[in-house]
C-alpha cells in the first residue's frame, strides 16, 4: 500500500536514484549527450595544462576557450579526439510529473513501484523498473511513448501486480487528454495495462476514454520539446521509432516537506 501526498509528484531524475530526494537531479539522455558532456569535462580535466587553458573545470573557462576546446583542441588531439563526440552544455534533463491516485488509484501505484524499482524482478527476469528504458516511440504532435523495460520496443511489458495486466481505473478514462503533458497509460484494448506509458505531445483527444490518464507534466518543457524533436512525423505513426535514442536515466519521488500526505 501506498500513502499518497496531496501534490502527488513524480520525477524521472539522474545521480544514482537519488531523484527522490534530491530536487536538483536531471533524467533523461537523448543522443548520449550526457556521456558527450562527461567527455569534455574530462578532457578539460586531463589536458588543461598541455594547451594552457585556464582552469581544469569546463564550466569555469570562458566562451572563446570552450570554442576552442570543441573546434581545434578536442578534435585535433590524436588520444582524445578518437573517443567520440563532446558536448560542452549539458541540456535540461528532468521531467516532473503530479499524478492523481484519486482518480487512477491502479495506474498510479504501478508507475509509483516501476519509478522507484523497489519490486524486484518481474517474471521477465528484469528488474521492475523504469530506469534505463528507453521511449521507444516518438510522433510529433502525438505522444511519446515509453516504459517497456522487457523488450525496448513496445512489444513488451510487465505490471507489479505480478506481472499481470490490471484492470482501467474507470475515472482515469473519463479524464480528458486534451493538453500537451496528459500521462497516460498505452494498452493494446480495454483492461490490458502493463508498464507502458505516453506522454500527451498535443490535444490528442480523440485518446480519451480509451486510455487511463493518471498524471500531467508540471515541469520540464523544454526537456519535453527536445524529446519531441527526436521524434518522426505525423505521417510515420506505425513506425515512430526516434531518430536518436531518448533514455530514462533515472526516476524517482519528488520529496516536499511542505506536503501534507494523506494515506
Amino acid at each position: 500500500n501506498y500513502s499518497f501526498c496531496e501534490d502527488n509528484v513524480i520525477v524521472f531524475a539522474e545521480d544514482g536514484g537519488q531523484g527522490a530526494s534530491n530536487p536538483s537531479v536531471d533524467g533523461y539522455d537523448i543522443n548520449e549527450t550526457r556521456a558527450a558532456y562527461q567527455r569534455a569535462c574530462d578532457f578539460v580535466g586531463a589536458r588543461n595544462l598541455a594547451y594552457n587553458l585556464t582552469s581544469n573545470v569546463l564550466e569555469e573557462l570562458g566562451g572563446s576557450e570552450k570554442k576552442r576546446v570543441k573546434d581545434h583542441l578536442y578534435p585535433n588531439d590524436f588520444e582524445w579526439g578518437q573517443k567520440g563526440r563532446i558536448c560542452l552544455k549539458r541540456p535540461p534533463e528532468r521531467l516532473v510529473f503530479e499524478i492523481f491516485p484519486d482518480k487512477a488509484p491502479l495506474a498510479c501505484e504501478n508507475f509509483v513501484a516501476l519509478v522507484l524499482g523497489n519490486k524486484g524482478v518481474g517474471d521477465c527476469g528484469k528488474k521492475l523498473h523504469y530506469k534505463g528504458c528507453p521511449f521507444h516511440r516518438i510522433i510529433k504532435d502525438f505522444v511519446a511513448q515509453g516504459g517497456d523495460f522487457v523488450m525496448g520496443n513496445g512489444t513488451g511489458g510487465e505490471s507489479v501486480y505480478n506481472g499481470k495486466k490490471f484492470k482501467d481505473d474507470k475515472d482515469g478514462l473519463k479524464l480528458k487528454v486534451d493538453k500537451r503533458g496528459i500521462l497516460g497509460m498505452c494498452n493494446t484494448g480495454k483492461n490490458s495495462n502493463t508498464s507502458q506509458f505516453f506522454i500527451a505531445l498535443a490535444n490528442v483527444n480523440r485518446l480519451t476514454g480509451h486510455h487511463v490518464v493518471f498524471g500531467e507534466l508540471v515541469e520540464g518543457e523544454e526537456v519535453l520539446a527536445l524529446m519531441e524533436s527526436c521524434g518522426t512525423d505525423a505521417k510515420d505513426v506505425e513506425d515512430g521509432k526516434p531518430k536518436y535514442p531518448v533514455i530514462i536515466a533515472d526516476c524517482g519521488l519528488v520529496e516536499d516537506a511542505s506536503v501534507t500526505c494523506r494515506g
